[in-house]
């Protein structure tokens, strides 16, 4: 996988691995069923990677993404 190349990818990305991660936990704890898989090692290092930036996943991140999702 390739990473975000600007401030505004970087962005996105961040809030796609926090969403993803949140609806992974979702589906452990039995709330939510079906959904896409999601890579958690992936996702850790997004944010990570994000964070050593000064880029951190935005308030309504779990929204916009579950959004773009429902399309």
């Amino acid at each position: 996988m390739k990473n975000p190349q600007n401030p505004e990818e970087w962005q996105e990305a961040v809030d796609a691995a926090e969403a993803m991660l949140l609806l992974d936990s979702a589906r452990q704890y039995g709330l939510i069923t079906g959904g896409p898989g999601v890579h958690v090692d992936r996702c850790l290092e997004v944010l990570a990677a994000g964070r050593d930036r000064g880029i951190v996943p935005r308030p309504d991140a779990i929204e916009r993404v579950l959004f773009e999702l429902m399309k």
